[in-house]
């Protein structure tokens, strides 16, 4: 019985001092966030995305363009008469050389809704950098918890089979002494083989998850990472709030869906561009022959241009194309409004099953103070003689179980607690 009492109380301080979040779940949701490929990829398309803008803003800017080209005529062209040639000269090699200078003075929208696209599109960028760094960090957490949990089940099932050892040792005894019969012994035996067993089991399980955790941090798959040895019990209890509301304004998915509504709309005005009026204005310089005097000798010559397009019948394929993209659009916003509806339900569900997973912990709690009590009871009672030995094995069994039934309860818990961070769009590489 004393033995339960100070089991029972070192369980006790463990839900009050432990009551808090295992630090080490920010060490590597930071060394994952650093290691991931898809997040470093995201980051590229950033980048990509930055470099578009830069693109949209020259199109604003002056344009120099040079040409040149070479003609060879077989019947040679009759240019102007001179002196020389009173008949006209005979001009077999066209050539020319140009510099020109142009700036579009009106291009019907289209270089400020490429802007605007390449904004939008390098804000969906960002949005899509941040929910890949909370996936990240709840993959992270996961593979980190399993870790974890799998070496405190390991830790019980060598406790566990300590304990069937131990009593076979009683039994032994006693069969030495022709107390018990011999079938007692092997009774324990068995249950001690299949404790055994587990303790096989559930180390490979837990070098396995080690495995997975090494990899999303990018370290050798074989590393003894640094973990606990036992889960805490997470210190979750927020203040009341509108937490949907919150969750909408932090999640990155909705910015992110936004950002596709104004990249659709964007889109829109370019295709709209097309058929709308145009204007540009521009200069040159060219150098080449036949001359501006239609000689054979090269000249030099400048010219100055101004161009208005005006698309007049196009036999509705403007409506056509823009009526196609506006439907586009509306995909985008009724998305929007299905990804706010996800949203609230993972915000409300995650809260819930995070008030249930408390509630498992503590009736878990209870019941394993209850089974080490009856453990206890058990082997008491069999040294007087008064329990058999089914009873005590099935005592010991019951004990691992609720034990089992506890770790998992906080491991539901953590769990919980994370899905919910990410669920409100607050997970967080630092503490």
């Amino acid at each position: 019985m004393k033995q339960s009492i100070i089991f029972l109380c070192f369980l006790f301080s463990i839900n009050l001092v432990c009551s808090q979040q295992d630090t080490l779940l920010f060490k590597y949701r930071r060394e994952a966030v650093g290691y991931q490929q898809s997040i470093q990829m995201a980051k590229h398309n950033l980048e990509g995305a930055n470099s578009l803008i830069e693109s949209a803003k020259a199109g604003y800017l002056p344009r120099l363009d040079a040409d040149g080209s070479y003609n060879f005529f077989g019947n040679p062209l009759q240019l102007g008469q001179t002196d020389d040639s009173p008949n006209g000269q005979e001009l077999s090699h066209m050539y020319e050389l140009g510099l020109w200078v142009s700036q579009p003075l009106y291009t019907g929208g289209y270089l400020n809704a490429t802007r605007d696209l390449a904004m939008a599109r390098s804000g969906a960028a960002e949005d899509f950098i941040a929910l890949s760094e909370q996936n990240t960090m709840l993959e992270s957490d996961a593979l980190y918890l399993s870790v974890v949990t799998k070496k405190e089940i390991s830790s019980l099932t060598m406790k566990y089979r300590e304990a069937i050892a131990d009593f076979e040792k009683v039994i032994q005894d006693r069969v030495d002494e022709e107390i018990v019969a011999l079938n007692e012994l092997y009774q324990v035996k068995v249950r001690y083989n299949d404790a055994q067993y587990e303790v096989i089991r559930i180390e490979k399980q837990y070098r396995v998850s080690l495995m997975s955790l090494n990899r999303i941090i990018g370290v050798p798959l074989e590393t003894q990472s640094l973990h606990m040895d036992s889960l805490l019990v997470v210190d979750w209890q927020r203040p009341a709030e509108d937490m949907v509301s919150k969750a909408l304004q932090l999640r990155p998915e909705i910015t992110m869906k936004e950002n596709e509504i104004l990249m659709d709309e964007s889109t829109e005005k370019i295709t709209a561009s097309h058929y709308n009026p145009k204007v540009n204005v521009g200069a040159g310089a060219t150098y080449g022959a036949p001359s501006p005097g239609l000689l054979t000798e090269p000249g030099g010559n400048y010219m100055v241009t101004a161009r208005l397009a005006v698309p007049i019948f196009t036999w509705g394929q403007k409506n056509d194309e823009i009526f196609a993209k506006q439907k586009i659009t509306d995909q985008s916003k009724l998305a929007l409004d299905q990804t706010k509806d996800i949203i609230s339900l993972q915000v409300t569900g995650g809260y819930y099953e995070l008030q249930q997973s408390q509630v498992q912990v503590d009736f878990a709690f209870s019941a394993l103070g209850n089974a080490s009590q009856n453990r206890d009871v058990m082997l008491d009672r069999y040294a007087e003689g008064l329990s058999s030995v089914l009873e005590v094995l099935d005592a010991q069994l019951f004990w691992q179980k609720s034990y089992l039934n506890y770790i998992e309860a906080k491991f539901e818990l953590n769990m919980a607690y994370s899905a919910y961070l990410k669920a409100m769009g607050e997970m967080s590489i630092s503490q």
